[in-house]
């Protein structure tokens, strides 16, 4: 079994992984669609606002608590005497995973939203913007879920013994 400081990182990169995966899940399935019915200025009005008062703080901090959550989960994991037994890959592919999608993130993502600023209201750039986008979140949003499903298999082997049973509080 990992040490204890090692569990409650995994547990922060489960919980925040998961934060992070719904609001995915939200924006691929519900709101990107519907904004491809409603058409693409609407969206780029909404997305204006949206990442101005609270999303602009809400959407970087989870972000952000993501992927410090699975990158120190990862490194304690690595240093971690008690946790000699457990199965390694599930908790660096998450960390992998997290930092790819946050290079996707800050290189891709970001500068494509800045721009919505730049277009104005001209209908053929912001559909550009707006595609552009759209592709690369989906990329992002597969990272986001399979970096997800990768911390609970690690919360998993995090919170149970060598062989792969759920340690008790009396454990052995």
């Amino acid at each position: 079994m990992a040490s204890s400081m090692t569990q409650r990182l995994a547990v922060g990169a489960a919980l925040f992984g998961g934060l992070l995966a719904g609001v995915t899940a939200n924006r691929a399935v519900v709101q990107m669609p519907a904004w491809e019915r409603i058409g693409v200025l609407s969206w780029a009005c909404f997305t204006r606002a949206e990442n101005h008062g609270i999303g602009m703080v809400f959407y970087p901090v989870l972000g952000l608590a993501a992927l410090l959550f699975t990158v120190a989960t990862a490194i304690a994991f690595r240093f971690d005497r008690k946790a000699r037994d457990l199965r390694a890959g599930p908790i660096y592919a998450a960390a992998a995973l997290a930092i790819t999608w946050a290079v996707v993130t800050r290189a891709v993502l970001v500068p494509a939203l800045s721009s919505l600023g730049d277009v104005g209201t001209s209908a053929a750039e912001v559909r550009r913007i707006f595609l552009h986008y759209a592709t690369w979140s989906g990329v992002n949003d597969l990272l986001h879920v399979l970096m997800f499903v990768s911390n609970l298999w690690a919360l998993t082997d995090v919170l149970s013994g060598p062989k792969g049973s759920v340690m008790t509080s009396g454990g052995s």
